[in-house]
């Protein structure tokens, strides 16, 4: 297809402090998204893996996955580009 493809990493929050809650550490993922901008310029996400890390605690989300499970991991990498962003920038 034509287009660019691109790698959106957020390993910067990797090992990033966070808050506790009930004394235990919030998590905050530091994903890999890779994404396609058509020709057009829509920017599509093609697959995301929310940790640094490859292997079997770190699956790779697809938009085949179920809906909600698709929703979710983009919904993580939202939340890395505001911590990215608000916090780094």
């Amino acid at each position: 297809q034509a287009g660019n493809i691109y790698l959106a990493d957020y390993g910067v929050l990797e090992g990033l402090p966070t808050a506790l809650i009930d004394g235990r550490p919030t998590f905050v993922a530091a994903p890999l998204c890779l994404l396609h901008q058509r020709p057009d310029g829509e920017l599509l996400p093609l697959a995301i893996q929310l940790s640094q890390h490859p292997g079997p605690d770190s699956p790779i989300f697809l938009p085949g996955d179920p809906p909600w499970v698709w929703a979710l991991a983009k919904a993580w990498v939202r939340s890395a580009e505001f911590h990215v962003h608000e916090g780094l920038t």
